[in-house]
């Protein structure tokens, strides 16, 4: 079965996993990983490897910033142990998580991974953009 770590700069893996469980229910297979102030780039990396630790199968990494220290420490982790399916994304948002949610425990991590990719673009909406796609609409 696969694994879903989340993690994020302060506490926001833990709440973002606390705010899952709100909509969804029990989430066992996600982990949230907090990166504190007082944490570097290794200790972080380490952090995630005790949690990677403890479970078996594929593992996707979900990060908050692309390039941020989380990311960094994930994209380390994932090149020094090639040998366990991991994968990485940046963009952490309640959208994503829910679906990654959705799906699994019923399709392995590669295709999550795209799926989530292409749903990212969609879960950005701008106010004043949905009420200007209405007004054209209407024209018709």
């Amino acid at each position: 079965m696969a694994n879903v770590i989340l993690v994020a700069h302060g506490r926001l893996a833990v709440e973002m996993k606390h705010s899952l469980e709100m909509i969804f229910g029990t989430a066992d297979r996600f982990y949230p990983v907090a990166f504190d102030q007082q944490d570097g780039l290794e200790s972080l990396e380490e952090k995630l490897s005790n949690v990677l630790n403890q479970t078996t199968g594929e593992t996707l990494i979900l990060a908050d910033l692309f390039c941020g220290t989380p990311y960094n420490a994930s994209c380390s982790l994932a090149m020094k142990e090639p040998k366990k399916n991991i994968q990485v994304l940046s963009g952490m948002s309640l959208p994503l998580v829910l679906e990654i949610a959705s799906l699994i425990e019923t399709l392995p991590i590669n295709e999550i991974v795209c799926i989530v990719k292409k749903m990212a673009e969609e879960t950005v909406q701008s106010f004043s953009g949905k009420i200007e796609e209405e007004e054209e609409e209407e024209d018709f």
